[in-house]
C-alpha cells in the first residue's frame, strides 16, 4: 500500500533536484555554463553540509524545540520560493534545436 506514496515522493524528489538546474540553465547563455552550474550546485550543497554540521547548535539557538527549527525551515523555504521570481528565464540557443 505504500508503493504509490513512495513513488510520488520519488517523483517529487527528482523534480526538486532537476528543476532548479533547468531554470538556471535556461537563464544562462554563452560560455562558462559549467562554471555557473558548479557554483549553483555549491549553493545547494553547502547549506546542507552546514545544516548537518551545525544543526544541533542552531537548535539550541532557537530554544531547543524542534518545532522552532521546523518554523525556521518553513520561513527560509518561503524566502527561497520568493527568490525564484528574481531569475529571468530566457530561451537560449539550445531551446531552438
Amino acid at each position: 500500500m505504500l508503493f504509490v506514496p513512495y513513488l510520488m515522493v520519488g517523483c517529487t524528489w527528482a523534480a526538486m533536484l532537476a528543476l532548479p538546474f533547468t531554470i538556471v540553465t535556461n537563464a544562462l547563455n554563452g560560455s562558462h555554463m559549467g562554471v555557473y552550474l558548479g557554483l549553483f550546485n555549491g549553493t545547494i550543497c553547502i547549506p546542507q553540509i552546514v545544516a548537518a554540521a551545525l544543526g544541533g547548535f542552531i537548535l539550541t539557538l532557537v530554544g531547543g524545540l524542534q518545532s522552532h527549527m521546523l518554523l525556521m525551515g518553513g520561513i527560509f523555504l518561503l524566502i527561497g520560493a520568493a527568490c525564484v521570481f528574481i531569475v529571468k528565464e530566457t530561451m537560449g540557443e539550445h531551446a531552438e534545436k
